[in-house]
């Protein structure tokens, strides 16, 4: 374990797995966490990212991942794109409609003055 200047702890990548295998092997969370001297809750976000991504996902000292959480397997990551992608072009198709509602209306009030008087401008 070394600290940071401010004083917190970090911890090496077999020190989290040794800590999620005991978890995993059926001591208690909270036992483990105290016998540790961690927080449970920081066991507990270690143990669920072993579970949803494996144990390769736990950093270690000086191990980062691109954006600071377990990375994302490269086909997750090409699915989000595509699905990004999918809802920008949704917006851009619902914007174009919108724009063109918008300048019909405006035709129409602009048309809707019979009188002969110029149509009232915007409030």
């Amino acid at each position: 374990m070394k600290k940071t200047k401010d004083g917190r702890r970090h911890f090496s990548r077999e020190f989290k797995v040794a800590a999620v295998r005991r978890v995993e092997g059926g001591e208690s969370l909270t036992q483990v966490a105290r016998e540790l001297d961690i927080g449970v809750e920081l066991l507990w976000r270690w143990k669920k990212r072993v579970v949803e991504n494996g144990e390769e996902h736990l950093r270690g000292i000086g191990e980062r991942s691109c954006d600071g959480v377990a990375a994302r397997s490269e086909t997750e990551s090409r699915q989000r794109i595509t699905d990004l992608e999918r809802l920008v072009g949704q917006q851009q198709l619902e914007i174009r409609f919108l724009g063109k509602a918008l300048r019909r209306v405006e035709e129409l009030r602009q048309k809707k003055n019979d009188d002969g008087a110029a149509a009232s401008s915007k409030p």
